[in-house]
């Protein structure tokens, strides 16, 4: 029982640090199946939308659009209606730019799976769920033939090894990120992207012709996303977006077969980073998963280790490379000053990607962590 005990401070810890009180609160309302007036009320009396952060606000308007039956102050409509048509307007930009690119990979006959924000808008077209861009997976044949292409339209790649961000010429804006594979950091990635194209059917979206995940696969690619946000530190609209997402995948009535999520993390061993993501939504919506879905994971030795190493990733590796920032030595060589320190850093994280599970959970207890 020992593990457990730590696995459940390591999730404490982490909802903690990426949720505060009110969001957590926030989060269980909006995502009820049954809010009361009262409970909304009460909830309002403690809550200041002006200082509320923006991911916040977001779900406080998800709350006001899934139950109209409820009453919301004068004084905060307009803000959160605000939201809704910001969210919309973003997603009418999205969507152009969506239908210019799109339209060019049909003409070229290269099919692509839709992923995470755009897909989910096609599971609920009515839902002004926040995106940023659009994700797009084709096969790795078809990858740079389907980069080409955007490129011709306009638009300017920012290349990383599984995937080309690509942006408005001229801006930061993005408008679409074109997978070869999903990043799930353990180098066998490729070994999903067949059962995906596989399993998904064919839609529409912005009058363009595209393929749609499965719901088993969008579960399954929601919580390697959110087991990859968890570990790099990345933003609290990130880690909502997955709780708002899973909670209509898992709980609107169909059929759901959890031996394809486990066929996929086996062949892509991402096992661990399941469970562990798993773990995290379960530790604030006890519901969200079957209950033999955890409890083998959770009374194991492995839960213990896997759960720290999440942590250590998150809160000793990940701050140590955003400090390096320069992955390249050459682009350091010339952009990095001094560039001793840029070294004492490197040899830091080659190191501390080296020590032991038991030295990894003594550096975080040392710290403060758990």
């Amino acid at each position: 029982m020992g593990e457990r005990k730590t696995v459940n401070k390591v999730l404490s810890q982490l909802t903690q640090e990426i949720l505060e009180s009110g969001e957590r609160q926030l989060l269980a309302l909006a995502l009820s199946s049954d809010v009361s007036q009262e409970q909304l009320d009460e909830f309002l009396k403690g809550w200041d939308i002006e200082a509320a952060p923006f991911p916040s606000v977001i779900l406080l308007s998800y709350l006001m659009k899934t139950n109209p039956e409820l009453s919301f102050p004068d004084s905060i409509i307009p803000r959160l209606k605000g939201v809704l048509n910001y969210c919309r307007f973003q997603n009418i930009k999205l969507y152009a730019n969506f239908a210019r690119i799109a339209g060019r990979l049909n003409s070229l006959e290269i099919p692509f799976v839709i992923l995470k924000g755009g897909a989910m808008k096609a599971y609920r077209p009515d839902f002004p769920r926040w995106m940023g861009d659009i994700d797009i997976l084709v096969r790795e044949r078809d990858f740079h033939k389907a980069a080409g292409a955007v490129e011709e339209l306009g638009f300017s790649p920012f290349r990383c090894a599984h995937s080309w961000d690509f942006r408005v010429a001229g801006t930061e804006e993005s408008a679409l990120d074109l997978h070869k594979f999903i990043q799930m950091n353990t180098g066998k990635e490729q070994a999903y992207n067949e059962g995906l194209f596989a399993r998904s059917s064919a839609v529409k979206v912005a009058t363009c012709g595209c393929l749609l995940p499965s719901r088993e696969d969008m579960v399954f690619i929601s919580l390697v996303n959110l087991y990859r946000n968890l570990s790099d530190k990345t933003s609290t609209g990130s880690v909502l977006n997955t709780f708002t997402d899973l909670h209509y995948l898992l709980g609107n009535g169909e059929s759901f077969n959890w031996d394809t999520v486990w066929d996929s993390a086996r062949k892509t061993g991402t096992e661990i980073q399941i469970c562990v993501a798993a773990a995290f939504v379960s530790n604030l919506l006890p519901q969200s998963f079957p209950k033999e879905f955890l409890s083998d994971w959770m009374d194991r030795k492995e839960a213990e280790r896997d759960s720290v190493e999440l942590l250590y990733q998150r809160e000793i590796i990940s701050p140590l490379r955003a400090e390096i920032g320069v992955s390249d030595v050459i682009k350091a060589i010339r952009s990095i000053r001094p560039f001793g320190l840029y070294i004492r850093r490197r040899i830091r994280l080659f190191f501390l990607k080296r020590v032991s599970p038991s030295a990894r959970k003594r550096i975080l207890t040392n710290k403060g962590f758990i």
